[in-house]
């Protein structure tokens, strides 16, 4: 055995040896790709769970959300719907309301003008000249009135579905009406001309929807300012129902409207 050992030069042990790191790096560089491989493999196994599991979230938030803007835009649908069918049925009574005026009395402010309502003579002028005067004696202010009544019930189970502003137009717009027949035929009872301008309750009862420089321009109009003033009544109706149902509105101004109507009549402040 010695001899042997005597016998291997240094040569044969340089190879030796090489030839058993050769072995052992190449034993280490497969265990190197190996656990490479695995830990890649574990990387990726890893991230592929993140991903399913990040992914079944995603699906799920975007069922979620789509859920809730199906209920959202079902809910804002059925909303709009009864805002719809709330206002029709506002605007259909206010037409009712507005037909209620009689036709004698309506007609009595769109021709006369404000010296004329004032004159002194202005009942016996009415008896005298002309047959107005016989039609509005046909008038019955109990019967007249009946047509006001329980008008506003129907509107109630609806007025969730109105803005505040809109309920106010429409009691003012009703009280009007009605307050102007009332009063009209109760001083015509008494053989004397009711004029609506100096009826201090009404312009308390107005200043609730109207403007200061509304108010003042309508009372400013000499002639025709009755149909003036339900038109401005019924054009800041219209605004309302615009804005609250997200109808482009006019930018035209109120007093401004009211001019372009009278444009149209020909009608003057003078």
């Amino acid at each position: 055995m010695e001899e042997i050992i005597y016998k291997i030069d240094n040569w044969s042990i340089i190879k030796l040896l090489g030839g058993i790191s050769l072995v052992l790096i190449t034993v280490i560089k497969f265990l190197s790709n190996y656990i490479k491989t695995e830990l890649n493999r574990a990387i990726d196994y890893k991230y592929e769970k993140k991903i399913e599991t990040v992914k079944g979230g995603i699906e799920k938030d975007n069922s979620t959300l789509s859920s809730i803007i199906h209920n959202y835009f079902s809910s804002s649908q059925k909303i709009l719907d009864k805002k719809i069918q709330a206002y029709e049925e506002l605007w259909l009574s206010m037409i009712e309301i507005k037909s209620f005026l009689p036709g004698g009395i309506n007609l009595f402010f769109q021709i006369f003008t404000e010296e004329e309502i004032n004159d002194e003579n202005a009942y016996e002028n009415l008896q005298t000249k002309g047959t107005l005067g016989m039609v509005l004696n046909t008038y019955n202010r109990d019967l007249e009135m009946e047509k006001f009544s329980n008008k506003e019930d129907r509107l109630i189970k609806h007025q969730p579905y109105i803005s505040d502003e809109m309920y106010k137009l429409f009691f003012v717009y009703r009280a009007l009406i009605g307050r102007i027949t009332h009063q009209f035929l109760w001083e015509f009872e008494k053989q004397k001309i009711y004029n609506w301008k100096n009826d201090k309750s009404l312009t308390n009862l107005l200043k609730i929807v109207l403007t200061d420089r509304e108010l003042k321009y309508i009372y400013s109009i000499h002639v025709s300012a009755l149909p003036n003033l339900t038109d401005l009544l019924e054009y800041k109706m219209m605004q309302d129902f615009r804005h609250n149902l997200n109808i482009k509105d006019s930018t035209n101004d109120s007093i401004e409207y009211i001019k372009d109507i009278e444009k149209i009549f020909g009608l003057s402040k003078d």
